[in-house]
């Protein structure tokens, strides 16, 4: 088994660094990505992503759970945040391996501010094989997603 990073373009949000952090750090708060008229939408913008299903979206502000098809049940949990700069995450006991998340915000004025993810997957050289590719254009999706959300 082996770290491996994946990190995300560095993304623009029309919105501030705080407003993001306080909507982000609430996991109940990104239903919206399991919107299948989003998902959709990304699917077309980004051809070669897997064809997956998103649904059965759970959460509370500290943990969220959803099924992806084929892989199945997923849970998410916040281990750790620090106000306006970084929620970091990690995959519950349904995961097939161990995954953290850092999404890091930082501010370019008061009204916007750039976002990044960076996962890190403890992986077996056979499921790097198999999912690595597909971890590296996820991460560029989900922040290509984040800067979509209507933040309040």
């Amino acid at each position: 088994m082996g770290i491996e990073k994946y990190d995300s373009e560095v993304k623009f949000i029309a919105s501030s660094q705080d407003c993001v952090y306080n909507h982000l750090s609430d996991l109940t708060n990104l239903e919206p990505l399991f919107d299948p008229i989003r998902i959709a939408a990304l699917k077309e913008r980004y051809p070669e992503t897997p064809e997956i299903k998103l649904d059965n979206f759970r959460a509370t502000t500290d943990e969220c759970t959803f099924s992806i098809s084929p892989v199945g049940n997923i849970g998410v949990q916040v281990i750790e945040r620090e106000p306006s700069k970084l929620i970091k995450l990690t995959g519950s006991q349904s995961v097939p391996f161990q995954i953290t998340c850092w999404i890091q915000l930082l501010p370019v004025d008061e009204q916007n501010c750039k976002i990044k993810i960076t996962v890190h997957a403890d992986l077996n050289p056979m499921i790097k094989v198999l999912v690595g590719k597909h971890l590296r254009q996820g991460v560029n999706s989900i922040a290509e997603a984040l800067t979509k959300i209507k933040y309040p």
